[in-house]
């Protein structure tokens, strides 16, 4: 299994609140159809080190392979509908693949 995480700053003149409304809600809606997706988790960042590098969002969305995530964000109608809506409430993003290794689970398991 393989991760993409993704660093999120919310478009100029939009609230947080707005922001994560949007995120989680439309982008939200479009994401959960995407071919492969195994998992979608939301990170509120509440602070960061240091302050001017700050980002206002982590995504995080689980796929099978890379190549598996590289198919599902290129395959339409997806492809097309995440870059209309990205424009809505981003100023930018920035995403990498990831590969966990757990060495402490967090308290709730996941």
């Amino acid at each position: 299994m393989i991760k993409r995480v993704s660093f999120l700053r919310r478009k100029e003149g939009m609230t947080r609140e707005e922001f994560f409304a949007h995120w989680t809600g439309p982008h939200a809606e479009i994401v959960k159809r995407m071919p492969g997706l195994r998992g979608l988790r939301f990170g509120k960042v509440q602070s960061w080190s240091p302050p001017q590098a700050a980002w206002d969002g982590v995504g995080e969305l689980w796929f099978d392979t890379v190549e598996a995530a590289e198919r599902a964000f290129a395959t339409e109608p997806h492809r097309s509908a995440l870059a209309e809506d990205r424009p809505k409430f981003t100023r930018e993003i920035q995403a990498c693949f990831v590969e966990e290794e757990t060495a402490v689970p967090p308290p709730d398991g996941r």
